[in-house]
């Protein structure tokens, strides 16, 4: 095979994994009588994606035609015809959310995010929120403050700057939550680096050598009046986007502080070794 004809081999597989857009119309005539802010949430992150997906679907159409000679190759799609060829993500694609994956790695992630989004505008509200999903997390965050705020103090609300989560591990796969959290949300997909979670003491514990990753079980973010004091034997663990901490210029990875037990150690063990929550890792 030649470059040319591995290239538009790549860019068949691609086009027919990718996943189809959103009706964003009708999912916005579906919810238009319901405020839940997290409806709002989840109308931004379809649109999101939508535009990221038109963009992806547009730039394989014209790199096709021009790799047959139907059409001029651009710059950008010169940039995006050499990093597919090395597996990278095209920068122009990878721009919309951070991640560190190969381009076969974030394809698929690609697909097990917009499943969510598909799952969810289908049936309604999922009973366990699949947070690494979300382009934006902290809006996702910030609705389910809202939402408490609404319900339980009524007329008078009380701001969001007043309140905080409280972090509780469910002890049950996601297949067996059949039901909504009273408060707050059920949330999966938190992924711990630089530790292991001890699922009979349910604290922090050693990782195996070798184990860079360990997947949280799901947890359930539930909204609280902030406390007047720090929980006792607890870590405020740190949660960044990706393992790229420091994010990039226009946007930074950390989203929240997470409190976990500490298990056998006081917290700053944990500082030292720079354990956090990640919401993608670099596999």
């Amino acid at each position: 095979m030649s470059a040319d004809d591995m290239l538009l081999k790549k860019i068949k597989g691609i086009q027919e994994i990718l996943p189809a857009q959103i009706d964003f119309t009708e999912l916005k005539f579906k919810l238009r009588s319901d405020d839940n802010p997290l409806n709002v949430v989840l109308l931004q992150e379809v649109e999101r994606y939508n535009t990221m997906l038109g963009v992806i679907d547009g730039n394989l159409y014209m790199l096709d035609r021009g790799i047959q000679g139907l059409s001029v190759i651009t710059p950008d799609l010169q940039e995006i015809q050499a990093a597919m060829l090395d597996n990278k993500v095209p920068l122009k694609w990878g721009s919309y959310y951070f991640s560190m994956k190969a381009l076969s790695r974030w394809l698929d992630d690609l697909n097990d995010r917009m499943e969510f989004f598909t799952r969810w505008c289908a049936k309604g509200l999922p009973y366990v929120f699949f947070i690494s999903a979300f382009m934006y997390p902290n809006g996702f965050n910030t609705a389910l403050l809202q939402r408490f705020s609404r319900r339980s103090f009524g007329a008078n609300i009380v701001s969001i700057d007043r309140l905080e989560f409280d972090f509780g591990v469910i002890p049950r796969p996601v297949s067996d939550i059949t039901e909504y959290a009273k408060d707050g949300a059920y949330v999966t997909g938190l992924i711990l680096e630089g530790a292991k979670w001890n699922k009979e003491k349910q604290n922090l514990m050693e990782p195996d050598i070798m184990e860079l990753y360990d997947l949280m079980p799901v947890m359930h973010f539930k909204p609280i009046s902030k406390r007047t004091r720090a929980l006792p034997n607890s870590y405020g663990c740190p949660c960044y986007y990706y393992p790229n901490r420091a994010g990039s210029v226009s946007r930074d990875s950390y989203i929240m502080q997470i409190d976990l037990k500490s298990g056998d150690v006081p917290p700053t063990f944990w500082i030292k070794r720079g354990t956090a929550i990640l919401l993608s890792n670099a596999l």
